[in-house]
């Protein structure tokens, strides 16, 4: 009577609860994608921008996992929601004007037109919004397009093409957005390990590259590494003033001492030249009488 229904009544296993999980909630992504495509993939890519920003500030800077600019994250992922969209319509786009199924010249040329034209548009608008989202006016904004894409384009084409082989050829459409930004964050990884092995500029450079998953670009990492020079200069400065001050009271009060000596002596002189003087007259007296 007791444990007559223990068997159905046993409740679902630890076991079984993290088995579950994963794939009730990609059956729910799934659903989603087939009711709000727009919505869905939009989501997605605040998602990973927002985790990809945390992890560039964090643990590929080799940071505690809460010493990051949480303004900078939220900024990245304001980003992620504007390019939601755009990034869903130019893969229909793509599609549409270059389907999949027609053999490997069209993989070829959807590959071609990924790292030329979009990667061209889809960065220079990222480096817009950064610098817009942080004070800047339009013109230093366009200038750091002008600096900085050539740069970009040439890293992403050594990383990028071999990526999306596997996207035009394994991945479905609709969840290519999502197989993306999981590279991004990978992407990012990379970046950010170049950045700590090469000099200043490969650091800065670095910075700006991560476009997916990052929120910052090189003039903040710049004016950070400027400001910390200007207070080591200022502390090194105030230092070489102290020491300077404190040899000098020194080389004050060991000088002191032989200038009274001097001083003394030149006064005992004085005293006997005039003792000789007043002398003479009384001993030439002397001698005449």
């Amino acid at each position: 009577i007791l444990d007559i229904n223990h068997g159905i009544t046993r409740g679902w296993t630890q076991q079984e609860i993290a088995l579950r999980i994963p794939l009730d909630t990609w059956s729910s992504y799934e659903a989603a994608l087939e009711e709000k495509p727009v919505v869905t993939k939009t989501m997605i890519n605040v998602i990973i921008y927002l985790l990809g920003d945390w992890l560039s500030q964090t643990v590929f800077a080799k940071r505690n996992v809460l010493d990051f600019d949480l303004t900078r994250t939220l900024r990245n992922g304001l980003i992620g929601l504007g390019f939601g969209p755009l990034v869903h319509q130019y893969y229909q786009f793509s599609d549409a004007i270059l389907p999949v199924d027609g053999g490997v010249s069209n993989r070829i040329a959807k590959i071609f037109m990924d790292q030329t034209i979009y990667l061209s548009v889809k960065c220079s608008l990222y480096i817009m919004a950064v610098n817009t989202l942080q004070g800047e006016n339009l013109k230093a904004s366009a200038s750091a397009v002008k600096e900085k894409l050539p740069g970009i384009v040439g890293t992403a084409w050594k990383f990028w093409p071999l990526i999306h082989c596997i996207t035009y050829s394994v991945i479905p459409a609709r969840h290519r957005i999502l197989w993306v930004n999981c590279v991004d964050l990978v992407w990012n990884a990379i970046l950010a390990s170049m950045s700590q092995k090469g000099g200043e500029e490969e650091e800065a450079d670095a910075s700006v590259l991560i476009l997916e998953a990052s929120g910052e670009d090189g003039s903040e990492n710049a004016d950070k590494s400027e400001l910390r020079e200007r207070e080591m200069t200022e502390a090194i400065s105030v230092l070489l003033a102290d020491s300077e001050q404190e040899l000098g009271d020194e080389e004050l009060s060991t000088t002191t001492p032989t200038v009274e000596l001097v001083v003394l002596e030149e006064a005992e002189n004085a005293e006997d030249d005039a003792e000789a003087e007043t002398n003479e007259p009384a001993t030439e007296d002397a001698l005449s009488n």
